[in-house]
């Protein structure tokens, strides 16, 4: 389940909150989600369902109140050149 400490969506703090297998992965530029999240038609399945809506619903709300979104934003990670180690 995640943790005690808020998710803040975009913040200026890099944040991780898993719920069973699933991660969610925080920074300022974008909101990363990957695994595998199992719900279950019981109590288990309910509080996992109930921490993922949590989680989107801070995504939707800090994007609803963001006064200039841009159409789209760069989906690519910020890299630099490497020189490779094995060469």
């Amino acid at each position: 389940m995640p943790t005690s400490k808020a998710f803040v969506p975009f913040g200026p703090d890099a944040q991780v909150q898993t719920i069973d297998q699933m991660t969610v992965e925080n920074d300022p530029k974008r909101v990363s989600v990957y695994g595998r999240l199992d719900i279950t038609h019981d109590q288990a399945g309910l509080d996992k369902a109930r921490a993922l809506s949590a989680l989107l619903d801070a995504v939707v709300a800090r994007l609803e109140a963001s006064t200039a979104l841009p159409q789209h934003t760069s989906s690519s990670p910020n890299t630099h050149p490497m020189n490779n180690p094995f060469a």
